[in-house]
């Protein structure tokens, strides 16, 4: 089989998941973008000369209370804290490896990993993993439409007739799509992100004005104005007729007014039909909607081990804590 070696590396190679959207752009531009508390890495793996993987990874401080909604458990526990090496992306929500994914290869990663924290993680894998005394806790699934033909023609009439009513609501919204962004564009669209994120329940990455900034060059912005004011937008990438609908912010006085979630996903969805995108990622969290447009939704799974036995015990047991409750996935 050869001899497998590793290499660490502060950037992804050019040619790094060269058919994602999320691919070396988009890692680089995060790189660049200045988020505290993740420090992204990469791993090369080598048999004998020949390069078989990159593997992303992350440092970071883990809280049980973080993928818990806000509530009293959360704030009890809160202090629960560990340091720990995730692979993965912060990020993302689907975990890739580019490359080899074998018992081998992993055992590798694990044992390099290892000497950088006690515990490893595997984060928003779909596939199941050859790893060996780790943990697999459900993750939240991510929401996946296939636009194969015309959106509309392919939905029900009922579906058909309210998605209209929703963007007849919303008419007199201004709506652009851009491809780049002003200084004062993205710091209201920044402002627009701030919103979204100190409004959900669930906080995991905290962006920078600099991620807007440094992404554009990669990205589609939808952009909704009331007037000439900003309300709301949504970050769409894509590649290889496939698209993420990234991040969205908006005016949430505004979104009840005019739907207006509702009307910036059924825009993403005909941008990415003139695009020729046949695949839009919904991203995890409001299930119903997403639904009800037709996404279908792929499980994740959230892997860990700790290298205390006592400690990877205690985990194991208390994975509920982590899972996806039935009201987080309706």
């Amino acid at each position: 089989m050869g001899e497998l070696s590793v290499i660490e590396l502060l950037s992804p190679p050019d040619d790094f998941l060269p058919n994602e959207p999320e691919g070396a752009a988009f890692h680089k531009a995060f790189l660049a973008s200045g988020i505290i508390n993740f420090n992204c890495r990469y791993l090369a793996i080598f048999r004998d000369e020949q390069r078989i993987a990159v593997i992303p990874y992350f440092l970071s401080t883990f809280s049980l209370g973080t993928l818990l909604p806000d509530s009293l458990l959360k704030s009890l526990l809160a202090w629960i804290k560990f340091s720990y090496v995730c692979v993965g992306h912060p990020s993302t929500d689907f975990g890739m490896i580019d490359g080899e994914v074998s018992a081998e290869v992993l055992a590798l990663v694990n044992t390099t990993l290892g000497k950088k924290a006690a515990l490893i993680a595997y984060k928003g894998f779909s596939e199941k993993l050859p790893l060996e005394g780790f943990t697999r806790a459900r993750g939240l699934p991510v929401a996946v439409l296939n636009i194969e033909h015309d959106y509309y023609s392919e939905i029900d009439g009922h579906r058909r007739r309210d998605f209209k009513h929703k963007l007849e609501k919303a008419q007199s919204l201004r709506f652009e799509t851009c491809a780049s962004l002003s200084a004062q564009l993205a710091l209201q669209v920044f402002e627009l992100y701030l919103n979204t994120y100190n409004h959900a329940p669930l906080k995991f990455e905290r962006l920078t004005l600099a991620y807007f900034q440094q992404t554009a060059a990669i990205s589609r912005f939808l952009l909704f104005f009331e007037a000439d004011t900003l309300i709301g937008f949504a970050q769409i990438i894509g590649k290889n007729q496939k698209a993420l609908f990234k991040y969205v912010g908006m005016n949430y006085l505004h979104n009840r007014q005019y739907g207006l979630y509702y009307v910036m996903c059924l825009k993403g969805i005909e941008v990415c039909e003139r695009k020729g995108y046949h695949q839009l990622e919904l991203g995890v969290t409001s299930y119903h909607f997403k639904r009800l447009l037709g996404g279908q939704l792929v499980e994740t799974g959230l892997y860990f081990r700790h290298s205390h036995p006592l400690i990877n015990y205690l985990l194991g047991k208390f994975k509920f804590l982590i899972e996806p409750t039935a009201d987080e996935l309706m």
